[in-house]
């Protein structure tokens, strides 16, 4: 059964949030939204200073549940990704969620995929899938590397994570998204863009800056949602909308805006 989460790294400071809300305020505004479910982020998890079952506790008494967990960063430096993919598995532990996302910052070739692959059997003890992320602005830009490295690591212990954005504006086509498997998602992301970018745009600047909320772009999300269910996919769906202009609404506003906005594709 398909899961509505609102993913609140839009809010972080590291996602250059000036003055990111209390944990609290954040909460509420999800669950007075409607959405069952937040997405949370280590770095802000961490940067509360508080015990991680404490932290967890408190988003179970605000009724929500935290199934995606960002994030660890798979690169040149082995035993930063391997101490990541720690950090990440106890967050995951600790707030019971399903996925880590994952960026991988190096090309998918044998050595990296063997270092994906011990990543995700840490954060498979923990409980959870690692969730790969294909972006046009990394050596994992489409379906077919996230795949390469979800086959070596096998679909028990990770996923590609789906997220409209990358996909729309990358070089994937809709036969690339018809070929993967409903056992290979992990989980979806859905927000929109006012424009395709033209090859050689500054992919990472417009991705972490304008995105808008789903349907106020260009993005073909009635297709795209439809690509996805006919597979069989019923899981997880995460609204990720970076965009400073929407974050300074404040959290109440931004999620009810957000909240009405996925619903005009996933009930």
């Amino acid at each position: 059964m398909t899961t509505l989460c609102l993913n609140t790294f839009a809010f972080s400071a590291f996602a250059g949030a000036a003055e990111p809300p209390p944990l609290p305020e954040l909460l509420a505004a999800v669950h007075e939204a409607g959405f069952g479910a937040i997405g949370l982020d280590v770095f802000s998890v961490l940067g509360y200073g508080r015990p991680l079952a404490e932290l967890a506790a408190e988003v179970a008494a605000a009724g929500l549940r935290c199934p995606e967990m960002l994030g660890f960063v798979v690169d040149a430096d082995e035993a930063a990704a391997l101490a990541g993919a720690r950090q990440v598995a106890e967050a995951c532990a600790a707030f019971d969620a399903d996925f880590a996302l994952g960026m991988v910052m190096r090309a998918p070739d044998a050595r990296c995929a063997d270092l994906f692959a011990r990543c995700a059997e840490i954060i498979a003890q923990a409980g959870a899938r690692a969730a790969v992320e294909f972006l046009p602005f990394t050596p994992v830009a489409t379906i077919a590397d996230a795949r390469t490295l979800v086959a070596h690591a096998g679909t028990a212990n990770s996923g590609v994570l789906v997220d409209a954005w990358h996909f729309f504006q990358g070089p994937d086509t809709w036969a690339t998204l018809a070929g993967l498997s409903a056992a290979e998602i992990a989980y979806v992301q859905i927000d929109d863009h006012p424009e395709l970018l033209p090859e050689g745009a500054d992919f990472y600047t417009e991705c972490m800056s304008r995105r808008v909320l789903p349907g106020d772009g260009v993005f073909e999300l009635d297709i795209f949602r439809d690509a996805l269910v006919d597979k069989g996919f019923d899981g997880l769906v995460s609204v990720e909308v970076i965009n400073p202009g929407l974050v300074a609404l404040g959290a109440a506003r931004y999620a009810r805006a957000a909240r009405a906005a996925v619903g005009r594709y996933w009930a």
